[in-house]
């Protein structure tokens, strides 16, 4: 499980499959960083592959990825491709063919790495640059950078090349930028192309040991009925013999009743049998054995079942990203956004949960806060120093403040409505100086863990705020905090699958966790879809974000990702922002 991060919270039971594919199997991307004492025990690649190897049909291999059929190869083999040529003559069609393609800063594998295209990732690419460690050749990119075709890139000149089953692009203009599923059977199988019959009887066989593998029950308790064992026929009863007499018990005929009389005729004299014919002879042996191999069944050669190479059996509680669903073979399947295929019946679309911040407009100014009773009630200050309930705000909602002021010795807080809430109910964060070394244009975000408040800065001054659920308290085997200090995000990622094992909550696995901002090994500010907690601990030490929030956060810091690529890495000229973290 070494290519996820394992800072996600938990909820639904352990919540919470990642599969990556031949694509990330070089870990293409930001490299695969130790977990951090306050993670669990998996590190983060910072791509994960689609769960397919290459759709044309062998499993290992990785070439071209999921595009199939001759344009695979169109843009090399008919030799369609031009050589040399400046960046400005983007003529040829590009395509991402591997789940993770890497964009690097020169035409040369030891180039720094950029960023990364998605799968299904289309756009349009310069001319052919040989040399730099890649065989079929470099090309530039329209949005900068260079993609090597040995390495997924597939490359057309003249149409835009073929993709079998493509995935939808992100929705970059929402907080989701998939739809997931909750699979909801243990052991469910996913497949890199949907399974034909056959493979989906070997596959119930398969299933069925490995429930009775981790549950310690008998294999026939999860076997499908047409593989269990047939109970043996019951003996049928002799019928009594016509015209006999039948016992005064059983019903069996006395033995006696066919011996025959004294007064019986003689019986009649009969010819002795004739002999039966002579056996023809055998048929002559042929090469193959003869009369032995003849009666020899063929044996069947067993069945390779087209799973998911690195996740083939998923568990309960795991959340799938979808493309959307398909039927094959008499079949429904979920064809996730990573490429691979998991029956409708195995798993059922989850309604993700989002919460939402609020951007602070140059009119507002601190302090600000958010409600965090659960119900919090709203008073006006009266001529006689009474105070009348006008009405309650929810947990979770925002407030505009102004001052703290005491009443009868307790402490309120004014909101810019004029009315009072008790400061208790609240939490109100604090403004943070810049720190140092920043100019006081750059943009920051300040993380105060003992409040669970998040904001954003620009210089001295805030933008943003909102709730946040951060490491919950864990064991000094498996410390969940998130740690404290200063960093710059170094890898930002539209989307990015989490996994881990842990003694505590068991094994965990999210594909496609929304606007993934790593700041610190495997620590990162992400969204959660799976929970609404922000204000209170949650995570294995991620930074947990409201989609909505993450995606505000996502396109406002940096490093920025150029509209096609699916991540990027900071950069001298693309360097991240500063996240600060403390108590």
């Amino acid at each position: 499980m070494s290519k996820f991060s394992t800072c996600v919270g938990l909820g639904l039971a352990s919540i919470l499959m990642a599969c990556p594919g031949e694509g990330g199997s070089e870990g293409e991307g930001a490299t695969a960083t130790k977990p951090e004492a306050g993670g669990a025990e998996a590190a983060t690649t910072a791509e994960a592959g689609a769960e397919a190897p290459a759709a044309t049909g062998d499993e290992g291999e990785a070439e071209a990825g999921a595009a199939t059929g001759e344009a695979a190869e169109a843009g090399e083999e008919a030799g369609a491709v031009d050589e040399g040529g400046p960046l400005e003559e983007l003529t040829n069609h590009g395509l991402a063919g591997y789940g993770v393609v890497a964009v690097y800063a020169a035409p040369d594998m030891e180039a720094e790495k950029l960023g990364f295209l998605r799968l299904g990732t289309r756009l349009k690419v310069g001319k052919k640059i040989s040399g730099g460690g890649c065989g079929k050749g470099w090309y530039p990119l329209e949005t900068g950078g260079y993609a090597c075709a040995s390495k997924g890139l597939v490359v057309d000149a003249s149409k835009p090349p073929f993709l079998n089953d493509p995935p939808p692009p992100p929705r970059k203009d929402e907080p989701f930028p998939y739809d997931w599923a909750y699979v909801k059977k243990w052991n469910s199988p996913m497949w890199w192309r949907p399974a034909n019959a056959e493979e989906r009887k070997q596959s119930q066989l398969e299933r069925a040991k490995l429930e009775a593998a981790r549950t310690g029950e008998p294999l026939e308790n999860f076997l499908p009925e047409w593989a269990k064992p047939k109970p043996a026929p019951k003996p049928k009863a002799a019928p009594a013999a016509e015209g006999g007499e039948a016992g005064a018990e059983g019903g069996e005929k006395d033995p006696l009743a066919e011996l025959p009389g004294v007064d019986d005729p003689p019986p009649e004299k009969k010819d002795p049998p004739k002999a039966d014919p002579p056996p023809a002879d055998p048929p002559p042996a042929d090469d193959e054995g003869g009369d032995d191999a003849a009666g020899e069944e063929e044996e069947k050669e067993p069945i390779t079942l087209p799973l998911s190479p690195e996740h083939p059996w998923l568990e309960k509680g795991y959340f799938i990203s979808l493309a959307g669903k398909t039927r094959d073979g008499g079949q429904s399947w979920w064809h996730t956004a990573r490429g691979g295929y998991v029956s409708t019946s195995d798993a059922y679309t989850y309604k993700a949960k989002d919460f939402q911040g609020v951007e602070l407009s140059e009119e507002m100014s601190f302090p600000v806060g958010f409600v965090m009773a659960k119900t919090a009630k709203v008073y006006e200050l009266q001529e006689d120093d009474k105070l009348k309930y006008v009405g309650k705000k929810e947990r979770r909602d925002f407030v505009d403040l102004q001052e703290e002021t005491e009443v009868r010795g307790t402490a309120y807080m004014l909101t810019t409505e004029g009315q009072l809430i008790k400061k208790e109910d609240l939490v109100v964060p604090h403004l943070q100086p810049l720190p140092k070394g920043l100019d006081p244009w750059e943009r920051w975000v300040d993380v105060d863990l003992s409040d669970q408040v998040l904001v954003a800065y620009e210089g001295t001054r805030p933008v943003f705020t909102t709730l946040v659920s951060t490491g919950k308290k864990g064991s000094e085997e498996e410390p969940f905090e998130t740690p404290t200090g200063r960093w710059r995000i170094y890898s930002k990622q539209l989307t990015s699958n989490m996994d881990g094992s842990t003694a505590s909550d068991g094994n965990y696995a999210i594909q496609d966790v929304p606007w993934v901002m790593y700041f610190e090994g495997s620590y990162a500010l992400h969204g959660a879809f799976w929970h609404r907690s922000f204000g209170y601990q949650r995570s294995h030490g991620c930074v947990n974000l409201g989609p909505s929030d993450a995606r505000w956060l996502y396109f406002w810091t940096t490093p920025f990702v150029p509209d096609a690529w699916h991540g990027a890495h900071a950069s001298e000229g693309n360097p991240g922002s500063t996240v600060v973290v403390h108590d």
